[in-house]
This record gives structure tokens, sequence and C-alpha cells, in this order.
């Protein structure tokens, strides 16, 4: 419920964004965000996704993995720094670079955090920290950017500040200063060798999904500008209505595919998850699709009006990006990075040769199906091999059929035409689905 707050709360605030700021101003924040998620892997080895997988194997040891978590993001912070002092010889604006480190450490030392309180089961103090941090960060905003009116620089001091609150709530709530143990050299080669050899290869499937993601604004601010980049930003904060349900389930399944795993019932558990999550996660895109116009019309200030048109193609790429991940997660528990690897190689690629040539004939639309075909190609990928190595049932028919759906659905209402079958195309499926549901419902009660 927390993450669902902090999620609606960033939701509610756009609108505030796009009156305040510019759509170039707003292009601006938006690329500095993907830019951190660009060196947020490079910089800190994945080694967060390491002392999840390794501190929940060994939860005697969750200090000394945490420290050796630490040292690791130090030595990156360090590195990344110096790299930073170069750039600012060039760009010369130390505002903009030191707001960018900053963010760049107070966000990865709370993942940090985030994931040892999970390992030690802090949920009601994870919740607590979670909800008052981005009431905070909400209020600063306000502050910063609609009353102090400081533009995209007062938008990271809000955020920083925020984030040290946060940060300093987790180690107080979450007594993390109790769990640091010291680690002596030796240890700290003994822990990290195999954390390393764990999270080193998620590097590249961390970049490829950057570039999945983030390459399109790029390509964009080459071809069509900031103003664009804008807009496209903007229309892509709709479509966090999915990923916020990913998230909260994510946050649950992550720790409970791990403890399913190589279980007699696993493939059992699997199916039915994976048939629930999708059917529900389905309803949520055709349903935003469908709102599309509506929610642009309300979210969506002064100069962002036109933002509304690439709302419907983000969303269909963001649902399949949510189901990849959950089948990546798969791998992931039986230690198979390398399937997410080659399967997200892959969808770079095809995003990489698609992404300029459709921007240069479609600009932002192109972008975005660019992206969607990407995640199209990880999906089918990902769903044979999970056939194959896990036994998760994926009907052909049924995917056939949602992908043409989304696809007639999207083309209605990019046209601004046939709103009537589109409102009884997702009543009918959205009805069947709640009718099926309330009958497994009653059966599991018999």
């Amino acid at each position: 419920m927390a993450n669902f707050a902090t999620r609606l709360l960033n939701f509610l605030i756009l609108p505030m964004y796009t009156y305040y700021l510019s759509t170039e101003e707003y292009a601006t924040i938006d690329l500095m965000n993907t830019t951190i998620q660009l060196v947020y892997p490079l910089f800190t080895l994945a080694i967060v996704d390491a002392v999840l997988r390794f501190a929940i194997s060994k939860k005697e040891k969750v200090g000394k993995i945490l420290t050796t978590g630490l040292i690791v993001i130090g030595i990156g912070f360090v590195v990344l720094t110096i790299g930073c002092i170069g750039i600012n010889i060039y760009i010369k604006d130390v505002k903009l670079i030191s707001c960018f480190l900053l963010v760049y450490l107070t966000q990865t030392l709370n993942n940090l955090a985030g994931t040892v309180s999970k390992v030690l089961d802090k949920t009601k103090e994870m919740a607590i920290i979670t909800t008052v941090t981005s009431f905070l960060i909400l209020l600063l905003n306000i502050l910063m950017v609609a009353v102090l009116k400081q533009g995209v620089i007062g938008y990271w001091v809000a955020n920083i500040v925020g984030n040290l609150l946060g940060l300093l709530l987790y180690i107080v709530l979450c007594k993390l200063y109790k769990t640091v143990e010291r680690v002596g050299k030796a240890e700290i080669i003994y822990y990290l060798k195999p954390m390393l050899v764990y999270s080193i290869p998620l590097i590249p499937n961390a970049l490829f999904w950057w570039v999945n993601s983030s390459l399109d604004r790029w390509t964009l601010t080459f071809l069509e500008g900031l103003a664009v980049v804008g807009l496209y930003s903007c229309a892509n904060k709709i479509p966090t209505i999915l990923s916020t349900i990913n998230t909260i389930f994510s946050q649950a399944w992550n720790l409970s595919i791990f403890q399913n795993y190589n279980t007699v019932d696993g493939t059992e558990f699997y199916n039915n998850v994976y048939y629930y999550f999708n059917e529900i996660l389905f309803c949520c895109c055709i349903g935003i699709i469908m709102m599309s116009k509506v929610i642009g019309d309300v979210m969506f200030a002064k100069d962002f009006g036109a933002a509304w048109i690439y709302i419907p193609l983000l969303t269909a790429g963001l649902y399949y990006n949510c189901i990849n991940s959950f089948l990546g997660s798969l791998f992931t528990a039986s230690k198979q990075t390398k399937y997410i690897f080659t399967t997200t190689l892959a969808g770079t690629i095809c995003n990489l040769v698609l992404n300029f040539p459709m921007v240069y004939i479609l600009g932002a639309s192109g972008a975005a199906l660019a992206t969607l075909i990407s995640y199209l190609l990880v999906y089918g990928a990902r769903c044979i091999k999970v056939r194959k190595l896990y036994g998760i049932v994926n009907n052909r028919k049924k995917i056939g059929f949602q992908m043409c759906f989304l696809g007639i659905e999207t083309i209605f209402v990019m046209k601004n035409r046939g709103w009537g079958i589109v409102i009884c195309m997702v009543g009918i499926y959205c009805l069947k689905f709640l009718i099926t549901m309330c009958k497994e419902i009653k059966a599991v009660k018999r």
C-alpha cells in the first residue's frame, strides 16, 4: 500500500509539473532521470540485486553482505564523481552536476536500505518510511517548483532532501546501524566473488533495458527537439499505473518465487500467479488506453495537451514490459541469468535497428512503436524458454487474441474514432474476467 501511495502521489502531482514547467524543462528532468538509470548498474555493478539474493539464502550473514554492498557502492560513487568532474569542464554547470551525483547516491543507498529491510521482514517500517518520504518529496516539490519557482534545480533539491530523510528513517526505524558488520579483507573477497558472479551478468541486461526504455528520448532529442521529448515524457507517466501494479506485485513475488523454487507444487503455483497477474494487468492496460484522451485532458496543462496521442502505444509497450519482468524473475530464481541476457539482447538489437528510422518517419509515435515491437520480441522469446524450462503454460490463441485486441483498440483511440466499439470491447473483456474470477473464488470456498 505504501508503494501504491507513493506512485499515486507522483501521478497526481503531474498536472502541477505541466503547469509550472515548460516542455523543455520537463524534458531536461526526464533525460537526467534516464541518465541516472543508465549509470546505476554500471557504477553499482548491480550489487543491490546480489545483496537481495544472497541475504535471503544466508540471513545470518546479512550484516556482512550489507557491508560488502556498501563498499562496492562507495567505490563506484568515487569513480562516477571523478568522471562527472571531467564532464563539468565541458558543460560548466556545477549545480546540475552536483544534483545529478546527489540524486544518484541517495537513490542508490535508499535502494540498498530498502532491500536489506525487506530481507529483515521490516514491512511495517518500510510502509511508514516510503509513505513519509513520498509526502515530504511532494510538499518540497510544491514548495520549490510551484511556490519558489526554482524549476529544474528546485525539483532535484526536493528529491535529494526527501531521499536523505528516507535513508535516515531506514537507518533508525529498521535499525540498520545494528545490522552493518565490520568485514575483513579476506571476508570481503569471500562474499564479493560469488555476489559479483551473480550480479555482473545482470549489468548488460540492465543496460539493454535502458536502451529499450530510454533510447527513444535521446533519439527524439536529436531528431525532434526537447519540446517533443517533453510531451513524450509526460505521456509516458500515465502508463506508470501499470508499473505501480507491477512493482507492488513484484515485491511479494520476488520473495515467494525464491521460496517456492524447486518445490513439488512450484509449476502449478507459477501458472496460477501468471494467469491472474496477466489478466489483471491486461484489463488495466486496455482501460488506460480507452481513457487516454480523457486522462490527457484532465492531467495535462497548457503546452502538454497534445501528449495524449502517445499514451496508447506507450501503455501497450509497458504491459509487455511488465510481463517480461515476470517471466525474467523465473530465470533469476533459478540463477539462469544468461537467458535474461540473451532475450533482452534480442530486444535491444531490435530497438536499435528500428528506433532511428521509425522516429524519422513517424516522430514520437515511431519511438513508442519501436519500443513496443522490441518488447514483443522479448516476450515471444521468453514465453518459449519458460515453457521448456518451467512448464509455464502460454496459450497461443490467447496471446494472439490479446495482441489483436490491443492493436484494434490502439488504432481506434489514436484516430479518435469508434469509441462505442472500444467501450464495448473493453467492457465485455473485463466483465468476462470478473465472472471467471468470481467462479474461481466460489470454487475455492467450497
